[in-house]
């Protein structure tokens, strides 16, 4: 019978991979020394969330590349804003010169954030000043690319205990009053005044302070871009709906760009919290040149044309933007690709569904290249129960180059789509292929649990813990409260992710190279909850492979 040979422990936390095991048994597993150096981004993010610090450097890990974060202080939490003089000081004292690539969040040096961006206390003319000291960090450092990425304002103010009662009626005015410049009817005049009797004095003055000075400021990085402060730059649309202010901003600055030169310079995007992982990914290709074609797939060709829930476009214009912004490109029919996206989009007809799955399974289980976006969200931002269970149920999901399916369609494609890219990448690199292997199926894990499992069945779960207690909101929850949902998500996602791992990952094997490995264990688990609220979580864990050696009875 085999013999199993050496344990390889790999940790997927803030940090991406990292051995758990004594050097000496590291040293003789991995006795091939890496070809190359190992590549650095510098990524200062939206905030301190998972999904824009640990989702980039999980991606990255597979490709064996560091991400390097300012330490979470910096950046903030929740409604305290981070700290931008900090940041450049601290972006002053890395010696950018020592990255390969640096990819800077725009709100978070003009504000202090992306829920610092969505009020008005930092002024114009900080936030320019702010921007001025990130040019001349760029000035002193002409031979590292710089990526840079921003926010074009949502629609609703951030979700907190003040803004409980007004928030929508806020959202859904300024909505009415793009629609009215556009109509002038006295019936939306009727509806703008009626809300406007809702929402508490100063707050529209303050909303819109904040919508003009973002808007400014992102003229103003448009005309960086065009100084060549940036190699590349995204603005990415947050929450929004097919209506509202954010299309005529939107208008605008694709004008700008036009009237720049700025051509593939700068482009626009559904969704914001991505955005680390998209020029992740196109920092990476863009130093190789390499540009890898996309054939998609779509559940129901009506998608195509859907507009997703918090977003103001088409699903397929959508998804073809953060294909560009990653570095890849859409493969037409009858070229040939380097992998297969199979897209679940909104609410898909049953027929068009049921071939869907038939032939996600066909072409996973020939052994095709092939990802998975859950675009079929709803307002909750969950994914799809049936699209789950045909990837669970049937064994397909270890087998994916990647997959992803929360919060929006942009969040959800900026996340598969450059796991897979960067994935691929790794492979025609010269990069440790156990590490590569491993780093691959923790993220896919990772997605399994975090953007099905917590939000579908968790999340409501806490929900309903914070709706039982008077003392505490979805919105906001601290102290005692606090704890004991927190507690509450760490126990119960320590059991789901345990069982989604011995069901879908222990024991089964894996080639690394010419060798083959299996899972046998997961630990180092740590979950909670990263800001006063259920929304969102971070899971961190190791996942243990050992060396199947082929040996005797």
């Amino acid at each position: 019978m085999n013999q199993m040979g050496r344990w390889i422990a790999l940790g997927v936390g803030l940090l991406g991979a990292a051995w758990s095991m004594g050097q000496d048994v590291v040293s003789s597993v991995l006795a091939t020394p890496a070809p190359q150096a190992r590549q650095r981004i510098l990524l200062i993010p939206i905030d301190d969330r998972p999904a824009v610090t640990q989702f980039a450097q999980m991606i990255g890990s597979m490709a064996d590349v560091e991400v390097v974060t300012p330490p979470s202080d910096m950046l903030g939490k929740f409604t305290s804003p981070g700290e931008p003089a900090r940041i450049l000081r601290w972006m002053r004292e890395q010696n950018l010169s020592k990255f390969d690539t640096v990819i800077v969040n725009l709100d978070m040096i003009a504000y202090g954030g992306l829920i610092a961006s969505r009020v008005p206390d930092t002024p114009y003319p900080t936030a320019v000043q702010r921007l001025r000291s990130l040019w001349k960090l760029r000035r002193e450092n002409p031979q590292v690319p710089f990526y840079g990425f921003g926010s074009i304002m949502r629609l609703a103010p951030t979700a907190t205990r003040q803004t409980a009662n007004w928030r929508g009626h806020l959202a859904r005015y300024a909505e009415l009053k793009a629609k009215y410049r556009i109509d002038a009817s006295p019936e939306t005049l009727r509806s703008l005044r009626n809300l406007e009797a809702k929402i508490p004095a100063g707050e529209i003055q303050r909303y819109e302070s904040a919508r003009d000075r973002n808007s400014r400021i992102n003229q103003e990085v448009m005309r960086m871009t065009a100084r060549g402060v940036f190699d590349f730059l995204v603005l990415g649309q947050d929450d929004a709906q097919p209506m509202g202010p954010h299309l005529a901003e939107t208008a605008r600055l694709r004008e700008m760009a036009t009237n720049l030169k700025l051509g593939g310079k700068a482009l626009f995007c559904q969704g914001i919290d991505q955005l680390g992982n998209v020029l992740m990914s196109r920092a990476l290709l863009d130093e190789v040149q390499w540009m890898p074609r996309v054939r998609v797939v779509y559940a129901d060709d009506l998608g195509r044309t859907k507009i997703a829930a918090y977003e103001s476009r088409p699903v397929e214009l959508s998804l073809n933007e953060q294909l560009i912004a990653s570095g890849a490109q859409l493969a037409q029919e009858g070229e040939s690709f380097d992998y297969t996206l199979f897209v679940n989009t909104p609410e898909p007809r049953t027929l068009s569904f049921l071939t869907f799955l038939d032939s996600v399974r066909s072409e996973v289980g020939q052994g095709f290249p092939v990802a998975v976006a859950d675009i079929n969200l709803g307002k909750t931002g969950t994914g799809d129960p049936e699209l789950f269970s045909a990837l669970t149920e049937s064994g397909l999901a270890t087998r994916l180059l990647a997959y992803a399916g929360w919060n929006t369609a942009g969040n959800s494609l900026g996340t598969v789509i450059p796991a897979a890219n960067v994935f691929l990448l790794s492979r025609r690199l010269q990069v440790d292929p156990v590490e590569r292997e491993i780093n691959q199926r923790a993220f896919l894990l990772h997605r399994l649990v975090n953007d099905f499992l917590y939000h579908r069945f968790t999340r409501p779960q806490a929900y309903a813990m914070i709706d039982a207690n008077p003392r505490a909101s979805r919105e906001e929850t601290y102290g005692n409260e606090f704890e004991v949902i927190d507690d509450f998500v760490h126990q119960d996602l320590s059991r789901r992710l345990d069982e989604t791992f011995r069901a879908q990952f222990m024991g089964r094997r894996f080639f690394a190279g010419t060798r083959q490995f299996v899972f046998r264990d997961l630990r180092n688990v740590e979950i909670s909850l990263p800001w006063p609220r259920a929304y969102e979580v971070r899971i961190q864990f190791s996942l243990e492979a050992e060396e199947v050696v082929s040996g005797s009875r």
